[in-house]
Parts: structure tokens; sequence; C-alpha cells
């Protein structure tokens, strides 16, 4: 009797025993700023919340080397370059449910007005616990994070003209957010437009530089020739050539509409100068473009575009320096010898 007692109190204690440690290797705590996603044989099941204990021994906690990879690009701020933050730890399977920026890397965007700007974003954003399923479901979280910011700031970039974005910042920043949470909002439940990435997108930022439409000069049937800072003397003599060949009239709208913007809400003396300059470099391609030709060239003060308004501005101010009155150049002969009058 002794003996079946003592076999009976074993049996008890091993179950105790196996109960304890299924409990504990079956329990989770999931606080506000963390979960567990969990999944069986048909896919994901739940995200958990609370104290939980996983009873349905089909039900796992989606960990190890074939857990989903969540993650995304965020700034270093040991380097200033970009890295990627992991939101699942393959170990423990924890869900990161905290805040987070995430940075993707510049794009291109391109205003209404046909302007390329380089946007450099900033999203703050964290997973929401209760659509965790699209992110079990989701291949590349990354890539799609990273598009759907890049599109939404693209959509509300391009919906305005450049002047208009430099004046319109905080309100595309308060746009782009609103574009991403109704896009996450038309597409949380199954068979309605869209995919929800299953994240909660709490504020936006962004700044954006113009790249210099004159650095870039693409001709009919050419190559591209990149005149930049960095170009080689050979790449940028080239530059120089196939603009003075195309002449003014190879200037793209965008290119006018920036030559336009130096002139804006100027006053008249900085505008004065901006001219001045102007004729200066046009003089200095002249002079280039005879120079290039490797023969000798007679041209006249007329043909080089010396005898001008401005030129003789100059002469009148240099004669009326030296207290003698001035007498405006006449214009060459022409017409058989025949001097128009004055």
């Amino acid at each position: 009797m002794n003996m079946i007692l003592i076999i009976a109190v074993a049996v008890v204690l091993v179950a105790l025993i196996a109960a304890a440690a299924f409990v504990i290797t079956r329990y989770y705590e999931a606080r506000y700023d963390r979960t567990y996603m969990t999944h069986n044989e048909r896919g994901f099941k739940r995200a958990l919340e609370g104290k939980v204990v996983l009873w349905d021994v089909e039900e796992a906690v989606v960990k190890g080397p074939e857990a989903p990879h969540i993650e995304f690009v965020a700034l270093d701020p040991s380097t200033g370059g970009r890295r990627m933050v992991r939101l699942l730890d393959p170990r423990t399977g924890s869900v990161n449910l905290r805040p987070q920026y995430c940075a993707p890397l510049p794009f291109e965007a391109v205003t209404a007005d046909s302007h390329r700007v380089i946007v450099d974003a900033r999203v703050q954003f964290s997973l929401n616990r209760r659509l965790l399923k699209h992110v079990y479901e989701i291949q590349e979280f990354s890539l799609a994070l990273d598009s759907r910011i890049q599109s939404a700031f693209r959509s509300e970039i391009g919906k305005r003209k450049d002047e208009e974005l430099r004046a319109a910042l905080h309100e595309v920043e308060r746009a782009a957010i609103e574009h991403l949470r109704q896009a996450e909002a038309e597409g949380d439940e199954a068979g309605e437009p869209g995919m929800a990435l299953g994240v909660n997108f709490h504020t936006a930022n962004f700044t954006y530089t113009q790249p210099d439409e004159f650095a870039v000069n693409a001709s009919p049937g050419a190559s591209v020739v990149t005149a930049g800072p960095g170009g080689t003397p050979a790449v940028i003599d080239a530059a120089r050539a196939a603009m003075r060949a195309q002449g003014v009239l190879a200037l793209r709208p965008q290119q006018i509409d920036q030559l336009a913007d130096v002139f804006a809400d100027r006053d008249p003396a900085s505008t004065a100068a901006i001219l001045t300059l102007l004729e200066m470099q046009t003089r200095q391609n002249i002079a280039e473009a005879l120079a290039s030709s490797g023969q000798l060239v007679v041209v006249t003060p007329q043909e080089l575009g010396l005898i001008s308004a401005a030129a003789q501005r100059e002469a009148a101010a240099r004669v009326q320096r030296n207290g003698a009155a001035y007498e405006p150049v006449p214009p060459p002969v022409t017409n058989g010898g025949i001097r128009p009058a004055l």
C-alpha cells in the first residue's frame, strides 16, 4: 500500500513539475511597448496583450531564423549615415511597439512646374498591435514602408510649384502624414482597396535640395555631359562647347524658371549688377569661342557687341571724369560710304 502511495505521489509531483515547466516556457508578458506574435500551421493567429500562457500546443511565438524580417531604415547617430533597425527580436520573438523614426535614403520628387528636388524625409511611426497580421504577411516590410513614405511626399510635392514649396513645408508635412494615415485606413480590412502596413503614423518632416539645372546639359542625340564641380577639365570644356553651340535656345523651361527666380523680389541695383555679370560672361563666351578655333580672327568691337548702350555709358562716365564733353561714337560706315545721320 505504501508503495502505491509513493508511486502516486511521484506521479503527481512529475505532473506538477511538467505543468510548471509548461507554464514557465509558455508564459509571455506583453506590455504597452512590447508584444509577441503567434502562429500555427494555418499562419498568423494573434498578437499577445497582457500576461498570457499559450495553452494550445499548436500555437507558438513567431521567432527564430524563419521569422519575418521586420526592420526599417533609420539614421545612425554615430556616423550620420543609415542603418537597419529590427523591430522583431529573432531570438525571443519580442516585437517593439515604441515610436521609431524611419529615414529613407534621399529620393527624387518633381514639382508641378517640373523642377527636380531631392527629398530627405523623416517619419515617426509605431507598429499597430491590432494590425500585426499585415506586418507578419509582408515579405519586405522595409521596402513597403519606404515606398509608402516616398509616394506620400512625391504626391504632395507634385501638387505645388517650386516657389510654393519653399513656403509650404509644414503644409506638405501635414498632408503627407494624412496621406499615410488614409492609406492605412483604406487597407486595414480584407477586401478593401490597398493593403495596410500595420503601422501607426505620428509625425513627418522633411528637407529638400534643388539640383542646379545648369549642371547637366544634354544635346539631342548625344549623351549627357556633366559639368558639375567634380567634373574633369576635359568634361567641363566639352560641356561649355556644347552649350555655346546650342545657344540660348538650349535652355529648358526649368532653367528659364530658375533664372526668373534669381531676379524675383530684387532691388534695381541688384538686378543691374546681375545683368552686368551676365554681359561679362557673354563677352567671355565669345572670346573663348573665337580662341578655340586656333586661327587668327579679326573682328570689330561692333561685332563683339562691345559698342552698346552700356559701353557708351562707360565711355561717357570716363569723359565726364576727365572734364570733357562726351560725343557718342558714330556707327560704322555702311551703304557705300554713306554714314546715316545720328
